[in-house]
């Protein structure tokens, strides 16, 4: 199976292809909120440098969010634009959860956090399912706490688990205070703090895709109201949050 992994959530793109999960390839490009044309470049990069085509993906994993809103729109209409003219599977998966996977194949219990500005996190905590120690087996995982968008000391003060690591550009700025809270806690080196394509192309194949209805109604996962949303929830006098998109 030749898998495609593509996220476009952060403010560096990265793409990833595969065949039957040894990786082929991984490419990188800037903006990915702006520019769909480095997106397509991309890919068609990888495929060509692979000798394959468009119509030889058979599966598309995507990250759906949360992250940079235009960003998350892109990439999602990319893998359903395979999916509508290669037949291409879809596999979504929320970006703190591909954070966290790496590291709970050696820790039970992690965090991850990515920078939404305005002083607040995207966050999520997650431990490895019983029976799946193998790599093949990461993406079955137990949400402890489901992804949300608040201030780090916030997020802390309401965390009822103590995660034995840390991931993501969110822990960046909030370090200390998480050194200080979970003593003995890790830190993802600073290359783990971006969404791996590569390890996500890699495991894809072993994870459920969307069936054809399923696939029609996938949206970005905001997690938090767009700029414009928070506009209109304050005009009928409700305030959503920030905008990181």
């Amino acid at each position: 199976m030749v898998t495609l992994a593509v996220d476009t959530s952060h403010p560096t793109g990265a793409v990833s292809l595969a065949r039957d999960g040894a990786h082929l390839g991984t490419e990188r490009f800037a903006r990915p909120s702006s520019h769909l044309v480095a997106l397509a470049h991309a890919v068609e990069k990888l495929l060509a440098d692979a000798s394959l085509t468009p119509r030889d993906v058979a599966r598309v994993a995507v990250v759906v969010g949360p992250g940079s809103f235009t960003g998350l729109r892109i990439g999602l209409s990319f893998a359903k634009g395979l999916h509508a003219a290669g037949g291409a599977d879809i596999v979504p998966i929320d970006s703190l959860r591909l954070l966290a996977l790496p590291l709970l194949e050696s820790h039970g219990c992690v965090c991850a956090m990515i920078d939404a500005r305005r002083g607040e996190v995207y966050a999520a905590v997650y431990e490895r399912a019983a029976g799946t120690e193998h790599r093949e087996d990461a993406a079955a995982t137990r949400v402890v706490v489901a992804p949300c968008a608040l201030a780090p000391s916030a997020f802390f003060d309401a965390l009822t688990v103590a995660p034995d690591a840390f991931v993501g550009s969110g822990t960046v700025a909030a370090r200390a205070e998480i050194a200080a809270r979970f003593p003995g806690a890790v830190f993802a080196p600073d290359s783990g703090n971006l969404p791996d394509t590569a390890f996500l192309a890699g495991i894809a194949p072993a994870m459920p895709a969307l069936v054809e209805a399923a696939v029609r109604r996938l949206e970005p996962l905001y997690v938090r109201p767009s700029g414009a949303e928070r506009v209109r929830l304050r005009r009928h006098g409700r305030d959503g949050g920030g905008d990181r998109g």
